[in-house]
């Protein structure tokens, strides 16, 4: 571990006036909804399920489990084609996951790049499955369930409570990821939304040294902190300003503020 990782560097306050900042936030927000921050027409591509099924449920949560250190564009167009494919499909059934040897899940993940790391996707895979087969009959419904649909009892029970149930989904990066991907794309009715923090990926860190809120080198998680604590002013919720964000970034910060 370097000094950087034991002494991640603090980030500077905003040198805009607050005022400024704001404003430019805003901005940024509303050129978003007005379709004029340009980014991939499909992100989250995915199949035409029913937004509250089990299935659907299942595709937007399992996916999640290994969406890091990646182009997430990409991972869901893997998720896609894994789900497509007959061969693979099963991947997406928790029980018929844990039905098969670690061999087979993990040739079948990595046939269309699923699973990039041969080792840690698949064991995060099937772990992520059995859990979901051993205290939740198989169903991520159950999950926010136990969490009496509050976004901060879930992300207490995923990040602490029961932390060693779910690798790296109980992270603080892709426990809110979830519960960001799960009230977009399924029927969650979730309370406490505007807790569900931002997601420091690379292009919400440049985003955020590019809007003059943090220097080259900020920790990710004070990127956390810089956006959960100015959006508390501004009236929108840190998950929807991620899309924003991290489209600004990856165009090349075409759009003027």
């Amino acid at each position: 571990m370097n000094n950087h990782e034991r002494h991640p560097r603090r980030a500077r306050s905003a040198v805009l006036p607050t005022a400024d900042v704001i404003r430019r936030i805003r901005k940024l927000h509303a050129l978003f909804l007005a379709g004029a921050i340009e980014g991939p027409e499909q992100h989250e591509v995915h199949p035409d399920l029913p937004r509250g099924s089990r299935e659907n449920y299942l595709y937007f949560t399992l996916p999640c489990c290994v969406n890091f250190q990646r182009s997430s564009p990409a991972m869901w167009q893997s998720a896609l084609r894994t789900f497509n494919d007959p061969d693979t499909a099963y991947l997406f059934s928790p029980e018929n996951v844990c039905a098969r040897d670690r061999g087979r899940v993990a040739k079948d993940l990595i046939k269309h790049r699923l699973a990039l790391q041969t080792n840690r996707h698949p064991e995060i895979w099937m772990r992520i499955c059995r859990t979901l087969c051993d205290h939740y009959d198989g169903d991520p419904r159950k999950i926010l369930e136990e969490g009496q649909h509050d976004v901060d009892v879930i992300i207490r029970t995923l990040q602490v409570d029961k932390k060693d149930r779910f690798p790296y989904l109980g992270g603080i990066k892709l426990s809110n990821y979830w519960l960001f991907i799960v009230t977009s794309f399924t029927d969650a009715h979730l309370s406490n939304t505007g807790n569900i923090s931002i997601i420091p990926d690379t292009h919400i860190v440049k985003s955020t040294v590019r809007l003059g809120l943090a220097d080259e080198g900020v920790h990710p998680k004070e990127v956390e902190r810089i956006w959960r604590a100015i959006l508390k002013t501004t009236g929108i919720v840190p998950g929807e300003m991620h899309s924003a964000l991290w489209r600004w970034s990856r165009g090349g910060f075409a759009a003027a503020l």
